[in-house]
C-alpha cells in the first residue's frame, strides 16, 4: 500500500515439471464374467516431455473516493510444452481361462489378436500471452456500476509431428479411408507403404482480443420483500492471423440478466433466477484439426442460459442447515465437436452442431455433527449434440447421474481426533473414439465410478489449543493423520486406450484405470 488510496499488488509463478517415462509392460483385464479378456503390452522405448510455466501479474488499485475505485491490471503468461517419445508396443489380445478349478486360471488361454505398434511424436508449443485491462466500480446509493475493458495479444508457435505404425505378422496396416485397399493375401499390394496415422504441421499465430463489459446491480425493497437486480453485457472482437494466410475477423456481444427475491416469509428462502447469451471464443487449440490445420473461420460457441435456483435456510436439531437446488438448460450453437482419445483432445474445428444441457442439482450442507461441517449432494444432468443433422448422440461430458458426501465427526471425549469420510459416486461418461473415427460409431461408456476415501487425523494445535513449547508456539496449526484413498479398491476408469485388433479389423476399448487402494500420511503445519 503506497498511499490510503493507491495499492500496488504484484503476483508471479514460476514452474518447470519434466516427465519421464520408459514403460516396461502393461496387463489389462477386462469384458465380462463370462467372457473376460487380458491386454498384454511389452514395451521398448521412452517419452520425454517438458513443461515450463512462467506467469506475472501486476495490479493498481486507487480509490478515488469511497464510492468510486479503478483498477489498471496488466499481466503475462508464457507456456512452452515439449512432448517427444517413441514407442513400440508389442501386445496381444486374448481370452482369459474363467475355470476355477483349472491351474492355467487367470492366464490367456487363446489370442485372437496380436500385433506391435510404433508411435512416434515430435510436438513443441510456445505461447506468450499478454493482456492489459481496466476495471472501475461505481456505488451511487444501492446501485453498483461497473465497467471494464481488456486488449490481449496472443502469440502462438506450434510444431506437431506424429505418426502411428501398425504391424501384424508383417503386415503394415493402412489408414482407415485410405485406397487402395490393402487385401493381402488374397491380392497383391503394391502401394506404398503409410503410417496408420500421420500428422505433421506448423503453425504460427497471432491472435488480438479487445472486450469490455458494462454491469449494474441494484437491491431494493418492495412491501418488506429483498430484491437484488443484475443486468450486464459483454463484447469481445477478435482476429485470427496465421502466419501466411488472410486473418478472419470475429465480434460477439452477450447480454444477460439476473434476479433474485428473498420474500418476507417465516421460512428463509432465497430464489434465484438468470438467463442470457454467453459466448466462449476460440482459443488455438479448438482452431486446430486433427491433421494440424488452423482454421481462422471457426466462430466462438453460442450457449443460451435458462437457470432457476433457491436457497433454502432452516435450523434441524437446533442447528443451521442449508438446502440449495438449481435447475438449468442451455441451448447451444455453433457447436465445436471433439472426441477424446485416451487422454488428448481432439477439435473438428468446425461449427458443425448443435447441442444442449439440462440438469437439476441439489446440495444440502450444515452441522449434522455439532462443530462440524458435512454436506451432501446430488445431480442430473443430460448433455447430447446433433453433428451435421445426423441425430442427437451423446457428448463426452454427459455423466448423467453424480451423488457424494462429505461427512465430518470426532470422538466425543476427545474433540481434537478427528475423521472424515468421502463418497463419490458418477453413473460412466462416454468412453470416447479413436481421433480417427465416426463418432457415432462409438456411443459406449464406461463403467461407473465410485470412490471411498477415509481420514483420520489429531490435532496438536490449533486456536483452541495453544502450545507451550517455545518452538511450537510459532504455529497456528498442528495436526497429524492417515488417509486411506479408494479404500475399498475399486477399478475405476475415466478413458479408453484403443487397440487395433488386426484380425477383425475393428479397434478394441481398453480402459485405464486410475489408482487402486493408496494409504497416505500427512502432517499439516500452519505458522
Amino acid at each position: 500500500q503506497f498511499t490510503e488510496k493507491l495499492n500496488i499488488d504484484f503476483l508471479g509463478n514460476f514452474s518447470l515439471n519434466n516427465y519421464n517415462y520408459t514403460p516396461i509392460s502393461r496387463r489389462t483385464n477386462f469384458g465380462t464374467v463370462a467372457e473376460p479378456q487380458a491386454l498384454i503390452v511389452f514395451y521398448d522405448g521412452k517419452e520425454d516431455d517438458q513443461y515450463l510455466t512462467l506467469f506475472g501479474a501486476l495490479k493498481g488499485s486507487y480509490q478515488i473516493n469511497d464510492d468510486f475505485k479503478v483498477d489498471l491490471i496488466t499481466s503475462v503468461y508464457n507456456t512452452q510444452e515439449e512432448e517427444h517419445y517413441d514407442i513400440l508396443a508389442s501386445y496381444g489380445i486374448g481370452e482369459v481361462n474363467a475355470d476355477f478349478g483349472s491351474d492355467s486360471f487367470g492366464e490367456v488361454k487363446f489370442t485372437q489378436g496380436i500385433g506391435s505398434q510404433l508411435d512416434h511424436a515430435r510436438n513443441d508449443l510456445d505461447a506468450l500471452i499478454t493482456n492489459i485491462q481496466v476495471k472501475a466500480t461505481l456505488r451511487k446509493d444501492q446501485n453498483i456500476f461497473e465497467f471494464g475493458a481488456k486488449y490481449q495479444l496472443e502469440d502462438i508457435k506450434d510444431r506437431i509431428i506424429e505418426w502411428e505404425v501398425i504391424d501384424s505378422a508383417g503386415f503394415s496396416l493402412r489408414p482407415p479411408h485410405l485406397l487402395p485397399r490393402n487385401d493381402e493375401p488374397y491380392t497383391p499390394y503394391i502401394g506404398p507403404i503409410v503410417p496408420y496415422t500421420s500428422v505433421r504441421a506448423t503453425n504460427n499465430v497471432q491472435i488480438n482480443r479487445v472486450s469490455g463489459y458494462a454491469q449494474w446491480s441494484k437491491t431494493s425493497y418492495i412491501n418488506n420483500h429483498q430484491f437484488w437486480f443484475n443486468v450486464g453485457v459483454r463484447a469481445q472482437n477478435w482476429t485470427v492471423k496465421p502466419e501466411g494466410e488472410t486473418s478472419k475477423n470475429h465480434t460477439v456481444i452477450s447480454p444477460r440478466v439476473q434476479l433474485a427475491i428473498k420474500p418476507d416469509w417465516e421460512k428463509d428462502m432465497l430464489f434465484r433466477l438468470s438467463g442470457g447469451f454467453y459466448y466462449q471464443p476460440p482459443f488455438y487449440r479448438e482452431l486446430r484439426d486433427s491433421l494440424g490445420t488452423v482454421h481462422p473461420e471457426v466462430k466462438a460457441q453460442r450457449s443460451i442460459h435458462f437457470v432457476l435456483g433457491n436457497d433454502y435456510s432452516f435450523k434441524l436439531w437446533n442447528r443451521p442447515f442449508k438446502l440449495v437446488t438449481e435447475a438449468y438448460y442451455k441451448a447451444l450453437t455453433d457447436v465445436n465437436p471433439f472426441t477424446v482419445d485416451n487422454v488428448q483432445i481432439r477439435y473438428r474445428a468446425k461449427n458443425n452442431a448443435k447441442a444442449y444441457a439440462a440438469g437439476l442439482d441439489a446440495r444440502i450442507n450444515g452441522e449434522f455433527v455439532p462443530g462440524t461441517e458435512s454436506w451432501f449432494s446430488v445431480g442430473y444432468l443430460q448433455t447430447k449434440e446433433n453433428i451435421d443433422d445426423r441425430g442427437y448422440i451423446s457428448r463426452p461430458t454427459d455423466q448423467r447421474l453424480k451423488f457424494a458426501i462429505l461427512f465430518h465427526d470426532y470422538v466425543p471425549k476427545y474433540p481434537n481426533f478427528k475423521m472424515y469420510l468421502n463418497l463419490v459416486y458418477n453413473t460412466g461418461v462416454p468412453g470416447g473414439s479413436p481421433s480417427y473415427a465416426d463418432p457415432y460409431v462409438f456411443q459406449n461408456r464406461l463403467k461407473d465410478y465410485f470412490r471411498s476415501d477415509v481420514g483420520l487425523w489429531y490435532v496438536l494445535i490449533d486456536r483452541n489449543k495453544k502450545p507451550t513449547n517455545d518452538f511450537l508456539k510459532k504455529c497456528k496449526e498442528f495436526s497429524v493423520g492417515i488417509e486411506l484413498f479408494n479404500m475399498f479398491d475399486v477399478q475405476n476408469s475415466i478413458t479408453n486406450t484403443w487397440v487395433r485388433d488386426i484380425s477383425s479389423q475393428r479397434s478394441v476399448a481398453i480402459p485405464n484405470y486410475l489408482s487402486g487402494r493408496v494409504l497416505n500420511a500427512k502432517i499439516s503445519v500452519k505458522f
